[in-house]
């Protein structure tokens, strides 16, 4: 079978994703041939038996062409090429046809693909062994060379590729061996493709092979990629899964001696950030609201399943949280510290190694164990969380919480963004050389233990199972509020094993959580009616709001991106009106209220009048 014509383009997908993708399809196509050796070897020698491989992005039809003595036959629908699929073990449609115009029509498809595929060699596929004076062919199982995957032969024949970008890994079609094509789609992430003037990324024969060499070059990984954990978890069957042994069964019995000993660790740790300068009670709240968030987080895709098949907003079950704030707030630490008193492994990435694509591709291996993303930049902020989180429609029942911590204000995020994540703000830290002589935390690090987690999943199984009843019975009528659930049952095993619990262990709901993402447009409100009571107008009947920047109009947007949708009446120049009723329902927000704000406001408004 010819290469593709040396004019052919190909677009809409990456060089790196075609690289990898076509080098890990092709090595698991050699294991699963040198299976049955005996039957593929001589039919891949006289070529009845040929491959090809698309060069754009995979193509989910599935249509076979049978032609013979006794005729043709065409057959689509939903099979895939497998013996499941054609021996009734799994329910499928399956459509044929056997006239010659059905063979024109659906051989229009294969044409379609053929031209946008590039062969896979024979000699790719088949290697010549020495058995003493006798060499031997049979299918290779080494692995293989990027020199010889079917896309750069095709380029160095004259095939022309313009780079697009790349593709989002997603669960479904031979995912360990997607999984696989990622893990080496990220070894090449740190080569450069180099553009022209015009700024398009032209992959000929020379580039590609500045580009191997490069490949080549890079210093050998020391730790296998393959050793990412993954914890299953079922709602239905309450149970939990690390690394395919069972881990947790919602029948198990967890020592209450060991519950009470994580309690205790994990109160005093957060009560520890009372030291902190600033606003350390502020702080502690948002630790504690986080903590009731990413408990519950695993569960979250289970809800959002059904919160989806009965039109209720999923985002009412976030999968995503920010930590923002000072620096030497301790978000980093207490992350790390969380995660690993979950399922007693910790999985974090940098921001120089944070993509949309590596991020989600990671959610999916991960499963329920969340995924830290640490320090991230502002530009890597801006450039890859609005897309990851706008458009994230991921049904799957089983995926990992995602968190990011950064010191970049996160008023600069859009409401549309901040509403799809728990947000927290950190208003307190500790100075570098106070955070030096505290072991606590690191030492925290390495003593706490799961059986807390343990217990609460035990818990929560049965009313993470009650609460999709519910939507389910009530055809979305019903909106249980995971929150509240959440944070009774941690306050009820907190209760049980301390004699006195603190203030901050409280109850929590959804509406807390909103609050928490106004809680920057709140405080810079107060401080302005404090410092500028002149600037700001109350409408007669005391519903709304204007607030004046005095001519500056950037001022005036950069508060208005701060402001919730729902308490914003819009903006005129540089003054932003608010609706003062929202803001007293929505987040038990009341500035006017304070008898010391409405005497200044008064006042400015009888000089006025």
């Amino acid at each position: 079978m010819a290469l593709a014509q040396a004019s052919q383009l190909f677009e809409d997908y990456g060089f790196k994703d075609c690289l990898t993708d076509q080098k890990s399809l092709v090595e698991s196509l050699r294991q699963l041939l040198g299976l049955r050796s005996s039957l593929f070897l001589p039919r891949l020698q006289n070529g009845t038996l040929r491959f090809r491989l698309l060069t754009g992005r995979p193509s989910h039809e599935k249509l076979y062409l049978l032609s013979g003595s006794n005729g043709q036959r065409v057959i689509t629908g939903s099979a895939n090429l497998s013996i499941a699929a054609f021996h009734g073990h799994q329910h499928e449609v399956i459509i044929t046809f056997d006239d010659l115009a059905a063979w024109d029509a659906f051989d229009e498809y294969y044409q379609r693909d053929y031209k946008k595929s590039v062969a896979i060699e024979r000699d790719i596929l088949i290697s010549v062994s020495s058995d003493g004076k006798n060499k031997q062919p049979d299918i290779s199982t080494t692995s293989l060379p990027y020199e010889d995957v079917p896309i750069v032969r095709a380029i160095r024949a004259g095939l022309v590729h313009v780079e697009q970008g790349g593709m989002s890994i997603s669960e479904g079609i031979t995912i360990d061996t997607l999984r696989k094509a990622q893990r080496l789609r990220q070894e090449l992430e740190t080569i450069s493709l180099p553009m022209s003037r015009k700024g398009v990324t032209l992959v000929t024969p020379t580039i590609v092979s500045t580009f191997l060499q490069t490949r080549n070059n890079l210093p050998a990984v020391d730790s296998p990629k393959d050793e990412i954990p993954r914890a299953s978890l079922s709602v239905r069957t309450g149970e939990i899964f690390l690394n395919d042994q069972l881990w947790l069964s919602e029948k198990d019995t967890i020592s209450e001696h060991d519950v009470a000993r994580d309690v205790h660790l994990l109160v005093n740790y957060i009560s520890s950030f009372s030291a902190f300068y600033g606003n350390s009670q502020s702080a502690i709240a948002s630790y504690w609201a986080f903590l009731v968030w990413l408990y519950m987080a695993p569960f979250a895709p289970f809800l959002r399943q059904g919160a989806v098949s009965h039109h209720i907003d999923p985002w009412l079950y976030p999968p995503y949280a920010v930590l923002y704030g000072r620096s030497s707030g301790g978000k980093t630490l207490f992350t790390q510290i969380i995660a690993q008193s979950m399922f007693g492994v910790v999985k974090s990435i940098q921001s120089s190694m944070f993509t949309a694509q590596r991020v989600l591709g990671l959610r999916q291996q991960l499963g329920a164990i969340p995924l830290l993303i640490d320090d991230v930049t502002p530009d890597r902020m801006s450039k890859y969380v609005p897309d990851m989180v706008r458009t994230d429609r991921d049904m799957a029942e089983c995926y990992a919480p995602i968190v990011l911590t950064t010191n970049k204000d996160v008023t600069s995020i859009s409401a549309d963004l901040t509403k799809r994540m728990v947000t927290c703000h950190i208003d307190a830290s500790l100075p570098d050389s106070r955070a030096l002589q505290t072991e606590s935390p690191r030492r925290l690090q390495k003593e706490i233990g799961t059986a807390l987690y343990r217990r609460y999943l035990t818990l929560m199984f049965p009313r993470v199972r009650d609460m999709r009843i519910d939507m389910d019975q009530s055809d979305g009528k019903q909106i249980p509020d995971v929150f509240t659930v959440s944070s009774h049952l941690l306050l009820s095993l907190i209760e049980q094993h301390l004699p006195v619990k603190p203030d901050w262990v409280c109850p929590l709901s959804y509406r807390t959580y909103q609050a928490m993402r106004a809680v920057q447009f709140q405080r810079v409100l107060v401080e302005m009616i404090r410092s500028h009571p002149e600037n700001i107008a109350l409408s007669r009947d005391k519903r709304f709001m204007q607030v004046c920047f005095g001519g500056d109009i950037r001022q005036a947007m950069a508060f208005e991106k701060s402001v919730p949708e729902f308490v914003s009446k819009g903006r005129i120049a540089d003054t932003v009106k608010l609706d003062i009723q929202a803001m007293e329902n929505e987040l038990g927000f009341s500035p006017i209220h304070h008898s010391s704000l409405v005497e200044r406001l008064m006042k400015v408004w009888r000089k006025r009048k």
